[in-house]
């Protein structure tokens, strides 16, 4: 079985899946105060790593473009 897409990625799907569990589990549970600051930091960088996996995916012919989408989707996830 080849890939075919970047959903057929396990890394692109196991971010998705955090980036569901962080906006359903965490945000809500955040103190109000927090609503500006963390909650909105964690909201961008969640959703920015499967985005940056699927955006790299597409650029696979690039020589560093993968991998360069990789290591912002792993600087986001830090």
């Amino acid at each position: 079985m080849g890939i075919k897409s970047f959903h057929d990625l396990d890394v692109y799907n196991n971010s998705y899946e955090g980036c569901i569990f962080v906006m359903k589990k965490v945000l809500p549970r955040l103190p109000p105060e927090e609503k500006y600051d963390l909650r909105d930091q964690l909201s961008r960088s969640s959703k920015a790593v499967p985005r940056l996996i699927a955006e790299g995916y597409a650029k696979r012919h690039q020589k560093y473009g993968f991998h360069k989408y990789l290591d912002d989707a792993m600087a986001e996830s830090n």
